[in-house]
């Protein structure tokens, strides 16, 4: 994450600007240095070469303090200088060091032999050796200098980012119609304002469809239903009580509940960050594990599944028993689904409950995935089921736990509370 920092970036992109920059001047300034040295001393040593050559009893004048810089080398003199210097070819050689010295060389070629003047220039290069190290310093500070003042920098210029970091926090997920762009609008980041707002406005359109959708099937779907749950009460009081009609009347009134509490739990997750909800009754957990394996009864039976119970607390939830049964009848559906000739426990302890079966169980690569929308191990299935779990876990902030082993079954556990 810090790699990707735009901070950092603009702290690296500063120093290496600056690093850049200050070296080429460091190095630009070191060679005119010596280019103007090697002119100027080059020029002066050739025009004394030459009238030496001319006149070589000027030669006699170098022996002077005054012209202590100065060596003239030619006939028998030349064997003074070092065999390296001798096997230069003629021409001009700047800072050459001779005897722990250093100096300017110019070698011309006579009818009487090589000549060799030389010009002591050590002052000149002690002086440009202090230069460079005083320019390599002078580059490790401003490199310093450049990092601090980039990195207060950097703070200045993402403060827009931060002001929009800090706007985009306090927008709850109800809340709809933000539009940022007129609080940016003198900001480069006005762009991303722009962009924001026109994603918000899309996203606010698509909640207002969701929700006028979700409010008219509700409304749609509970009016026939209460129809049909009345109907069947009609039934149930009038018709003749056979075992084959008790069962079917049984069935449809079965799955008119499940429909109910599919709508209710429906509605109520689509009131986002909203819990406040008409709770009613506490629900006893206990009874309603007992009431969920009745409606189930059928499908235990026909599955061949020996449910073993564990019921030691009285738990007790402030939620609508619409919501807690949805929650556990989707846990042990999926639970009967994948048990056939198998056993289901379920145990209630404390704030815990778990439901174990000893089913066909779940790859571990597959496990992060179970409560994925959508997602399902059956040809007819929806995956609608554990993710519609998953969402009332997480509004009442219950912790949901899964644990499976392929072959060995699965284990899917609900805390309530702390």
């Amino acid at each position: 994450m810090y790699k990707n920092s735009l901070k950092r970036r603009i702290i690296f992109t500063t120093v290496i600007i600056v690093t850049v920059v200050s070296t080429l001047f460091a190095g630009g300034l070191l060679l005119i240095k010596q280019r103007l040295e090697e002119t100027t001393f080059g020029e002066l040593v050739r025009e004394h070469l030459e009238v030496l050559i001319n006149e070589p009893e000027s030669a006699e004048l170098l022996s002077h303090p005054l012209f202590d810089e100065w060596r003239f080398y030619r006939g028998d003199a030349v064997v003074q200088l070092p065999e390296d210097i001798r096997r230069l070819s003629v021409g001009t050689y700047h800072s050459v060091e001779i005897g722990h010295r250093y100096y300017h060389l110019q070698i011309e070629e006579t009818p009487l032999g090589r000549v060799y003047l030389t010009y002591d220039v050590t002052e000149w290069e002690v002086q440009e050796h202090a230069l460079l190290a005083t320019l390599f310093y002078g580059v490790l500070v401003v490199l310093l200098v450049a990092v601090v003042v980039a990195n207060r920098s950097s703070w200045i210029i993402l403060s827009p980012v931060r002001a929009l970091t800090g706007r985009l926090a306090t927008i709850e997920p109800g809340d709809r119609g933000v539009r940022l762009a007129g609080d940016f609008k003198d900001s480069e980041i006005g762009q991303i304002a722009t962009a924001f707002d026109s994603y918000s406005s899309r996203l606010d359109q698509f909640v207002e469809r969701e929700r006028s959708f979700t409010a008219s099937a509700s409304h749609e779907l509970r009016t026939p239903l209460s129809v049909m749950m009345g109907a069947v009460d009609v039934l149930d009081a009038n018709v003749e009580d056979t075992p084959v009609i008790s069962r079917a009347l049984q069935r449809i009134k079965r799955a008119c509940g499940e429909m109910q509490a599919f709508i209710e739990a429906t509605l109520f997750l689509s009131r986002e960050g909203d819990s406040s909800i008409n709770q009613g009754q506490p629900t006893d957990v206990a009874a309603l594990i007992a009431q969920v394996l009745e409606d189930n009864h059928t499908r235990i039976q026909e599955a061949d599944i020996d449910v073993q119970l564990n019921l030691s607390s009285g738990l007790t939830l402030a939620v609508p028993e619409s919501i807690a049964k949805i929650t556990l009848n989707n846990i042990l559906l999926n639970a009967i689904e994948h048990t056939p000739g198998g056993a289901i426990r379920i145990v209630l302890s404390g704030q815990r409950l778990s439901i174990e079966d000893s089913g066909e169980g779940i790859p571990k690569e597959e496990l992060p995935h179970v409560f994925d929308r959508s997602y399902t191990t059956k040809p007819s299935g929806t995956g609608m089921g554990l993710n519609l779990v998953k969402r009332i876990c997480d509004r009442f902030n219950w912790r949901l736990e899964i644990d499976s082993e392929p072959g060995a079954g699965t284990a899917i556990a609900i805390t309530f509370g702390e």
